[in-house]
């Protein structure tokens, strides 16, 4: 089984896009969204669209993407059995939905987490302002010389997959700690847990298509940057 966790905060032009793309391309699938409080017409929109394959979660007002994903993780766990994998991937449609059957291909092949990748051959970044494509650089290269790990180029990425025997492993470990930040740092604090169980972990190339995007960027830069900031300090000089 395939489950797609898809976190939407006013997504109501873009998640239907989405939705669709993956009833074309794959057939053993479940879907589950959080509706992290959309002031859109994101709710109604996923009320329609849901079935016993869509799954939606809502929260009452908006928590942030690390709060989405823990609460779309904390359906998600309970029901996996070995054999299943979970992917992440943005709601915006700027996540190309067939690099999904490259990312399952290397997880047959043995890998415990697939990144979709900016960064490894193949990789582009299509549409994206210059000046967040050298902040998405720069912290690449910062993160890689920090935490190191074979293999992993791309550490902020939220398109990845996941084996269900890595996310029991950190389940059964951090229980309600595996995610703890409520922003965009979630991407790097998953990464770095996980990496305690000394998964295989694989890159492939990740056509990011922002052009796609319809709607203004939820990213907040500045915020951003220094909620990194304050997690790297933090993980660095103490235990996760």
């Amino acid at each position: 089984m395939i489950y797609f966790l898809l976190c939407a905060y006013n997504e109501e032009t873009n998640i239907i896009n989405v939705i669709n793309s993956i009833k074309q391309l794959f057939g053993n699938y479940k879907i589950v969204v959080v509706n992290d409080g959309s002031t859109d017409n994101t709710r109604y929109i996923l009320e329609q669209l849901m079935s016993d394959d869509i799954i939606v979660l809502h929260h009452t007002k908006n928590l942030g993407l690390g709060l989405a994903i823990k609460t779309g993780l904390g359906y998600i766990i309970p029901k996996l059995t070995l054999q299943d994998v979970v992917i992440t991937l943005d709601a915006d449609n700027t996540h190309p939905v067939e690099t999904v059957k490259q990312m399952i291909k290397e997880f047959e092949e043995g890998c415990d987490i697939v990144i979709a990748s900016r960064y490894c051959f193949g990789g582009q970044q299509i549409g994206v302002v210059w000046y967040r494509k050298l902040l998405s650089f720069m912290a690449r290269v910062v993160l890689k010389l920090l935490f190191p790990y074979p293999n992993v180029k791309d550490y902020t990425t939220g398109y990845r997959l996941y084996s269900a025997r890595i996310l029991l492993k950190a389940q059964d470990k951090y229980k309600e700690k595996f995610v703890t930040q409520k922003n965009f740092v979630v991407q790097l604090e998953l990464l770095l847990k996980l990496f305690e169980f000394k998964p295989r972990i694989c890159e492939v190339p990740l056509k990011l298509e922002y052009y796609k995007k319809y709607g203004k960027s939820k990213l907040k830069i500045i915020k951003n940057i220094l909620s990194y900031l304050f997690f790297i300090l933090k993980t660095k000089y103490s235990k996760l």
